[in-house]
């Protein structure tokens, strides 16, 4: 959703600070909502409209193969992220590699400050990204660690513990 929380603007801030040093990267957007046309007039004013493209809303039929031909998914919320499922969408898609903005609900998934940064900050969010756009052999690293992370949200593992959780619960209330 392009809401203010979301920090889509705080990605083109970064992306404005770096444009000249990034060579023919392109970013693409995806979503809609009150804050497409502040971030539209944005794109225009920051000279980014050969950079930026924005698609509008994704299907959830279409939402996995947009995310697995990212080279980098960026998420920047700035808060109110109970847990990051789109995260764990990106890397069980394929995503290159998964960025985003460091609040509870994010660093519980990725808990990894390599690909956590505070979108407020836009030189240090401005870097990151381009420490990842220059750097392929971190990109491969860090798409293989993530590639092992998610494995641990599968539903055969999530769902098991849930079941174990319940079985806990139910032996524990017996007992008592």
């Amino acid at each position: 959703r392009l809401v203010g929380r979301k920090g889509c603007m705080e990605l083109l801030k970064a992306v404005s600070f770096i444009k000249d040093t990034i060579g023919s990267v392109k970013v693409d957007i995806y979503g809609r909502g009150p804050q497409l046309g502040e971030l539209q007039s944005f794109t225009q004013d920051h000279e980014l409209t050969d950079i930026v493209t924005f698609h509008g809303y994704v299907s959830e039929h279409d939402k996995s193969s947009v995310l697995a031909n990212a080279d980098i998914a960026v998420f920047p919320s700035l808060a109110g992220e109970s847990f990051g499922i789109v995260l764990i969408e990106a890397m069980a898609s394929g995503a290159g590699v998964v960025l985003g903005g460091d609040n509870p609900g994010y660093r519980s998934v990725l808990a990894d400050e390599t690909v956590l940064f505070d979108p407020r900050d836009t030189e240090q969010f401005a870097k990151t990204l381009k420490r990842f756009v220059d750097d392929e052999k971190l990109r491969t690293v860090v798409h293989h660690k993530q590639q092992e992370l998610v494995k641990k949200y599968d539903v055969s593992v999530v769902g098991k513990r849930i079941e174990d959780m319940y079985k806990d619960c139910i032996s524990n209330k017996r007992r008592g």
